[in-house]
C-alpha cells in the first residue's frame, strides 16, 4: 500500500471513531466560521456537497445560504465519466439518493449550473494537510473539477483530527484556498 493509501485507511478509521456529539459540535463550530468568512459573505453561487459516511455536516452554512439568498448547488456524481454535474436547489428536501449512496440534486436540466458559474465550493474530505492539499477517497472528482474550474475559492472542512503534516499530494492534485476545522482557519496562496 502506498502512503496515500495508507493514510486514508488509517483516517478513514480514525473519523468512523468520532463519537456523534463531538462531530456534531465540531460541524456547527465550522459552519459559523464558514458563514462570517468574506468569501461566504460575498459569494452568489456556492457549491456544497451532502454529508456522507461521517464527513463535517456543512448543512447548517447550506441553510443559512438559502435564507440568505444565495444560489447553492449541489453535484451529481457522473460514474461512467468520473465527473460531476452541479444544479441548483432551493430546499435540501429536494434530494434524492444517487451514487455510491449519497444525497444528490435532482437532474433538472433547467436548474443545471455550469461549473464556471462557482464562486466558492465547500469541499469535503478525508485528511487536510498543512500546505493546503486534499485527501479525498481517490476518485479525483474534485481535482478535475478545480482543473477546469479556477476561479471557485476551494474550501475545505474538516474536523481538527483531519488535519496532517502531508498528504502526499502528486502533480494532478489541486491546493484548497482555505481550510476551516472547529479550531482554526488556515489560508493559502490563489494562483
Amino acid at each position: 500500500m502506498s502512503n496515500k493509501e495508507t493514510l486514508r485507511k488509517r483516517q478513514l478509521e480514525l473519523r468512523n471513531q468520532l463519537a456523534p456529539e463531538y462531530m456534531k459540535e465540531s460541524s456547527e463550530r465550522i459552519c459559523q466560521r464558514l458563514i462570517e468568512h468574506p468569501v461566504f459573505q460575498q459569494s452568489t453561487m456556492i457549491g456544497f456537497y451532502m454529508p456522507f459516511r461521517n464527513e463535517v455536516d456543512v448543512r447548517m452554512s447550506m441553510e443559512t445560504a438559502l435564507q440568505q439568498g444565495k444560489r447553492v448547488a449541489l453535484p451529481k456524481v457522473i460514474r461512467e465519466t468520473r465527473g460531476m454535474s452541479w444544479y441548483e436547489v432551493s430546499s435540501l428536501q429536494e434530494c434524492v439518493v444517487g451514487a455510491y449512496g449519497i444525497l444528490e440534486p435532482p437532474a433538472i436540466s433547467e436548474r443545471q449550473v455550469a461549473d464556471t458559474r462557482l464562486e466558492a465550493v465547500i469541499v469535503p474530505g478525508v485528511a487536510f494537510d498543512l500546505a493546503g492539499y486534499r485527501l479525498g477517497y481517490g476518485g479525483g472528482y474534485y481535482d478535475r473539477l478545480f482543473e477546469r474550474q479556477a476561479k471557485a475559492w476551494r474550501i475545505g472542512v474538516a474536523y481538527e483530527e483531519q488535519i496532517v503534516p502531508t498528504v502526499y499530494p502528486e502533480p494532478h492534485d489541486q491546493p484548497l484556498h482555505l481550510l476551516i476545522s472547529s479550531e482554526r482557519e488556515m489560508s493559502f496562496a490563489r494562483a
